[in-house]
């Protein structure tokens, strides 16, 4: 496999034909065919195959599509980190995915921090769903990801430092007619908003409903693609959701929703920092969790009502006794 192959790979892959991708790569048709034909004969199996609306990938195109955009990206970064060394002020980038509730208690004082120490560095920052989050982090598209963490066997390509544990809980406005229900079933006409991505969807049906012996109210069930969405709409409708304790005692939804004090409790989860097993950490990753750590610290001590809040309703892991 060539370097050059494998961006004509990629190209190919985001433009859905040889002459689109050619003219992107500012390349004939003839020289791109050729060199994806070499691909294919050193991997020994096609590809690609030919669509009326274009090229598709082949299973194993689509297995090393994953590969390509990561050897890119990983390109990409290398590039971005010689040429800082090059040119002193250059801007580099540190692309971090961030679960909801580490977004609005923690984050802040890592921000703060970090831009204060890396001024040279283009700090992005994506707020979502680990389910999102977690093939954005595998593409290459996110370097760190502060988030859930994926089963044992689904985290065969991270690298994965665990931090806390926590419990979720259903949640309702302050004031909600259910307010004081005590079992799922009391629950089983509500109607509920939930913040979920689809592949999810089985296993939050089952945690919701099936294991209480309860039918899944399909009518009943409506989808925040958003954290925030999903927290101003329950506070200001008579809809349930699921959600993290934690959540609850942050800014935005502290006061505004109340948990359900059911007589079951719900499977505890663990978030942590998940990163690409194979993918060294450049130097400005290697900074923002230097203040992720130290963050964490002076957290456990702060005298901030919210912090302290949050810190009660969590558990410390392996990885946040490390924080410095």
């Amino acid at each position: 496999m060539k370097l050059h192959q494998i961006r004509y790979l990629i190209a190919v892959a985001s433009q859905g034909s040889i002459r689109a991708a050619a003219r992107s790569l500012g390349l004939t048709q003839a020289t791109l065919t050729q060199a994806l034909r070499e691909l294919e004969e050193g991997q020994q199996m096609p590809l690609f195959v030919r669509q009326s609306s274009g090229l598709a990938l082949t299973e194993a195109g689509a297995a090393l599509l994953r590969h390509a955009r990561l050897i890119a990206d990983q390109l990409d970064h290398a590039e971005a980190e010689m040429a800082s060394l090059r040119q002193a002020g250059s801007v580099q980038r540190l692309s971090v995915g961030v679960t909801p509730w580490i977004a609005q208690s923690i984050l802040p004082g890592v921000v703060q921090a970090f831009t204060q120490d890396q001024p040279q560095v283009r700090l992005e920052l994506f707020d979502g769903l680990s389910a999102v989050s977690l093939p954005r982090l595998r593409e290459g598209a996110l370097d760190l990801l502060l988030g859930r963490l994926p089963e044992p066997g689904a985290a065969y390509d991270l690298h994965v430092t665990p931090l806390f544990r926590y419990e979720v809980t259903v949640g309702a406005r302050a004031g909600h007619p259910l307010a004081q229900a005590r079992s799922m079933q009391a629950l089983r006409e509500a109607r509920w908003l939930l913040n979920y991505a689809p592949q999810e969807e089985a296993a939050m049906f089952h945690t919701l409903f099936e294991q209480h012996g309860l039918p899944v109210p399909h009518g009943r069930i409506h989808l925040a693609q958003s954290a925030a969405l999903m927290l101003k709409l329950v506070a200001s409708t008579d809809m349930l959701t699921l959600l993290p304790w934690p959540l609850i005692e942050c800014e935005g939804a502290h006061g505004l929703l109340v948990p359900l004090n059911l007589d079951t409790r719900f499977a505890p989860r663990e978030i942590g920092v998940l990163r690409r097993r194979q993918a060294p950490l450049s130097a400005p990753a290697e900074r923002f969790l230097h203040h992720l750590m130290a963050q964490v610290r002076q957290c456990q001590d702060s005298s901030d009502g919210m912090l302290q809040r949050v810190f009660r309703s969590i558990d410390l892991l392996d990885g946040a006794s490390l924080a410095p």
